[in-house]
C-alpha cells in the first residue's frame, strides 16, 4: 500500500509539472471559482478570488500567525491570504515546477519574508507537532491517494483550537468505468459520494466539523468559463508552447471538464482541532 501511495503521489507531481505553464489561463489560481447563481456574470478570475475570500473569512487568523497551505499550486491563494490577513504562510506541493514558480511569484509579490514554499508530501509532513495556527487544502484533497493519512498529518501539525478548511469533488451522478478512468487520469482517484463521506476522514481523525457547504451549483460555471477563456488565449498559447501540446491539453481538459460539469460537485468543509 505504501508503495502504491508513493507511485500515486509521484503521478500527481508529474501531472502538475506537465500542465504547469498553462496556469496563466487561470491567473495562477489552481482551484474553482464561486458564482452566486446562473445569472451571476462575475468575471472568471474575480470568481476565483471570491472563493479565496470565502476561505479567508472562515480563518480567524491574526497578523503574525502561521498558515499551512497543503497543495499550494503556484501560491496565488497564499499571496492573497498573506496580504489580506497579515499572516505568514508555508505552502507545500509535490510538483517541482510549482515549487520554482511559486517561489518566483512570492518574490515578485515582495512577500518572500512571509511565504515559504517547499516540496513535501502531505502524507508525511516535515513539520513539528502543533506548529501551525491554521491549514487549508484548497482543491488538493481530491488528489490524495490516502485522505486519512493526509488529514491525520494535518491534524498533528495544527495547534489545538486551529481551523482546517478543505474542498472536495463529490460524485453527484453515476459514472461509468471509462469516466472513472478519466477522473483518475486527472488525479481524482476516489471522489466521495456524499457530504458524510467527504467529512468522514476529518471526523475519523478527530476534527470537529464546523461547517459543511455544498457549493456545487456555485462552482459549476467554472468549467465553461475556463474553456471559453482558454479558447480566447489559444493562439498565444500555441505560440508559446506549440500546437501539439496545446491541442493535447485542450482535448484532455475538455473531456474532463464536460464530465465534471455534469457529474462532479464541490464541497467546502470547515473543521477545528479541539
Amino acid at each position: 500500500m505504501a508503495e502504491k501511495a508513493t507511485d500515486t503521489t509521484d503521478e500527481v507531481g508529474e501531472y502538475y509539472d506537465g500542465v504547469g505553464e498553462l496556469v496563466q489561463v487561470v491567473g495562477g489560481n489552481l482551484h474553482l471559482g464561486y458564482w452566486d447563481d446562473d445569472q451571476d456574470d462575475t468575471p472568471f478570475l474575480e470568481a476565483m478570488t471570491r472563493l479565496t475570500r470565502m476561505i479567508a473569512e472562515r480563518l480567524p487568523l491574526h497578523p503574525g500567525q502561521h498558515l499551512l497551505d497543503v497543495g499550494c499550486g503556484v501560491a496565488e491563494p497564499a499571496i492573497q491570504l498573506a496580504g489580506r490577513l497579515g499572516i505568514s504562510v508555508t505552502g507545500i506541493t509535490v510538483s517541482g515546477w510549482e515549487v520554482q514558480e511559486a517561489t518566483a511569484s512570492v518574490a515578485r509579490a515582495g512577500l518572500s519574508d512571509k511565504i515559504a514554499i517547499t516540496w513535501a508530501d502531505a502524507a508525511a509532513l516535515p513539520f513539528s507537532n502543533d506548529e501551525f495556527d491554521a491549514a487549508i487544502a484548497f482543491d488538493s484533497v481530491p488528489n490524495s491517494p490516502d485522505k486519512d493519512k493526509w488529514l491525520g498529518e494535518i491534524y498533528r501539525v495544527l495547534r489545538p483550537g486551529s481551523r482546517f478548511i478543505y474542498s472536495e469533488y463529490p460524485l453527484i451522478a453515476e459514472v461509468t468505468p471509462a469516466q472513472r478512468e478519466v477522473l483518475r487520469a486527472n488525479t481524482v482517484p476516489n471522489p466521495p459520494t456524499s457530504m458524510s463521506a467527504a467529512v468522514a476522514p476529518a471526523v475519523a481523525t478527530g476534527f470537529e466539523v464546523l461547517e459543511e457547504l455544498d457549493c456545487s451549483a456555485n462552482a459549476r460555471p467554472f468549467y465553461d468559463a475556463f474553456l471559453h477563456r482558454f479558447a480566447e488565449q489559444r493562439a498565444d498559447l500555441i505560440a508559446a508552447y506549440g500546437k501539439d501540446r496545446i491541442h493535447n491539453f485542450e482535448s484532455g481538459i475538455t473531456t474532463m471538464f464536460e464530465l465534471c460539469r455534469e457529474k462532479i460537485g464541490y464541497y467546502l468543509i470547515v473543521c477545528r482541532k479541539p
